[in-house]
């Protein structure tokens, strides 16, 4: 039986699923947006992209699983465009998995349908003591997942004196300009290379990192994935369903603020950080570094 698995968008879901992606017997025929077949493409073979959005689009998509003789379609996104395309074959979808945990345990119980898929793998292998990665930006559109200058000094603090390891800045191009500014607060030696680095570069310097400290974003996702020990930072965004993959990661929100993650994400910037304690994150995930 042949098997295609859909997750079009948005990239950190995409990196979310590579590890459910991973656990099937046998490699699935991954079915992607032109991002996600640059995130996924050192490890999978077998992508078909969706190069658009619109009707002829879908059509020449369909057309094209049809010619590859899909069996069954598994239905990561469950968004109008993707029940289309499950329309025309067996497929496998959401109906019945719990919300109420990680996107990557969402999927990987969709994917359990199929019953063609492995424990997801949680090995560990500690890291070489090479960089500390920090991941301080968002999307313009989401300027709320943003945490003030003076925290990540902080962070930057704890963590030189901890570590006694250099700092990389990430974030792409849109980035660019809040990362170098945010970069000139941190202690120690730092570089910045937001805006400089394709996906399967960034992918590169997320996995060779010792720790990576991140906003609720794809390289939280990325580094996570890579088993590399990651505390992703929340505030605006639910922490149970974006929590970053593997008993290696954890997710900090400010608790005094927050007593459950927002009913919906907050677009609206405001002072969703001010108690986060890195060192909790820390001595959530000491066992890994």
């Amino acid at each position: 039986m042949k098997i295609g698995v859909y997750r079009f968008s948005a990239l950190g879901d995409i990196a979310a699923s590579i590890p459910v992606l991973r656990a099937f017997e046998h490699k699935p025929l991954i079915l992607t947006s032109v991002v996600g077949r640059e995130l996924l493409k050192d490890e999978f073979e077998n992508i078909i992209v969706l190069e658009g959005k619109g009707f002829k689009d879908i059509v020449r998509f369909i057309y094209r699983l049809k010619k590859e003789k899909i069996s069954l379609f598994v239905d990561l996104q469950n968004n109008d465009r993707s029940k289309f395309i499950r329309f025309f074959f067996d497929n496998v979808t959401n109906d019945g998995v719990s919300f109420e945990q990680s996107v990557t345990h969402i999927f990987y119980d969709i994917a359990k349908k199929t019953k063609m898929v492995q424990p997801l793998d949680i090995t560990y292998i500690k890291k070489e003591p090479t960089y500390i990665v920090l991941n301080t930006g968002s999307s313009p559109k989401w300027i709320s997942k943003r945490l003030p200058l003076y925290k990540w000094k902080e962070f930057s603090e704890v963590l030189y004196e901890r570590f006694h390891l250099p700092f990389i800045l990430t974030g792409d191009s849109n980035e660019k300009e809040y990362v170098q500014e945010v970069a000139k607060h941190i202690v120690g030696k730092k570089e910045v290379i937001a805006g400089k680095t394709s996906i399967q570069d960034l992918k590169q310097v997320l996995k060779d990192a010792y720790l990576c400290i991140s906003t609720d974003s794809a390289p939280m996702h990325i580094a996570a994935v890579q088993k590399t020990p990651t505390i992703g930072i929340f505030g605006a965004t639910n922490w149970i369903i974006s929590a970053p993959f593997g008993p290696w990661s954890t997710a900090l929100w400010d608790e005094q603020r927050f007593q459950s993650p927002p009913k919906k994400n907050l677009l609206k910037v405001g002072n969703y950080y001010d108690n986060i304690d890195i060192e909790k994150g820390l001595k959530k995930i000491e066992n890994f570094l």
